[in-house]
């Protein structure tokens, strides 16, 4: 039998996160352009914040268009969640229910093969919420005092999208995601000390009322320097799920890792979009984590009602 070092282990998929670190230093480089470009005279960053956002944005939506399946679009608006008649017979489902809408959103990831549109005009779209595979807010630099509102706002998103699939079971939630290029998050302290912060952030904004596994965010990204990456339970079976939403986190700053950022948002995505409650077809072999790279803080743990949103 042939023997396998750890080290030809560890080198397994190298190309590919080569490819996403070249891909992550091409995004930061980009993003910097704007401010290069049209400087503020005041302060750094640009002296156009508001086409600023928009330029980052972009940025992220490109990336994704140009990696996702095709199927898959990522578009900026608006969710909406009518009281309609929803599946093949099911009049009565959202019966006592209103109409309900989402905020505007940087980023939707949206299934336009399968799923119609209500509005569209180039990147902007107003689309029902079963289509929805990933809802992504997009800021240039992440603040502490950002994340509660941008939480609570990927959450409710998310919420309206719950809807069965035809086998009557709950469709896996769409991959949530903070990402930003940059972070204002204590700059003075150690990488590790600031996650620890975002999760202190994220156990205040989820206090206080019962929430799912799924609702809870699923990444906070900043890709120049850390991830906070929800774990996801080994079964996908809410009978054997124990309740438990365990936070980690990566440096990717320190380790010299930025593929990691990238590779965790794209997967998520596919991870959503391949689960058997939406998708029949296999997940694709598309990103590669260093075999046994462990993360560099365990964060802690929230307590959850369930794996799944329910109706």
């Amino acid at each position: 039998m042939k023997n396998t070092s750890v080290n030809s282990l560890s080198n397994k998929g190298q190309r590919i996160r080569e490819f996403f670190n070249s891909e992550s230093r091409a995004l930061i480089e980009m993003y910097k352009n704007i401010e290069h470009l049209i400087p503020s005279s005041n302060n750094r960053g640009s002296a156009h914040v508001a086409e600023e956002g928009r330029f980052v944005e972009s940025l992220i939506r490109s990336f994704l268009n140009k990696h996702l399946p095709k199927e898959l679009e990522a578009l900026s608006g608006f969710i909406i969640r009518p009281a309609t008649k929803v599946g093949d017979h099911d009049r009565t489902r959202r019966a006592k229910e209103d109409d309900q809408h989402s905020k505007q959103l940087d980023v939707i990831v949206f299934d336009s093969a399968n799923y119609p549109i209500y509005e569209r005009f180039e990147e902007f779209a107003i689309v029902p919420a079963e289509g929805v595979v990933g809802i992504i807010s997009v800021k240039k630099n992440l603040y502490l005092n950002q994340i509660e509102h941008e939480l609570s706002s990927l959450s409710h998103a998310a919420k309206l999208c719950v809807h069965k699939n035809r086998n009557k079971n709950v469709v896996r939630s769409p991959a949530t995601c903070l990402l930003s290029f940059g972070s204002k998050i204590q700059p003075a302290k150690k990488i590790s000390d600031r996650m620890k912060s975002i999760f202190t952030k994220i156990q205040e904004t989820y206090q206080g009322r019962s929430r799912s596994f799924d609702e809870c965010v699923g990444q906070i990204i900043c890709l120049s320097e850390y991830t906070v990456f929800k774990e996801r339970p080994n079964s996908p079976k809410e009978s054997k799920f124990n309740s438990k939403a365990e936070f980690l986190g990566f440096n990717h700053f320190e380790k010299q890792e930025l593929h990691l950022g990238l590779q965790f948002l794209i997967t998520g995505i596919l991870s959503a979009y391949h689960d058997e409650t939406r998708n029949p077809i296999a997940r694709p072999g598309f990103t590669s984590f260093q075999s046994g790279r462990a993360p560099d803080i365990h964060l802690g743990e929230l307590n959850v009602s369930g794996l799944r949103m329910h109706i």
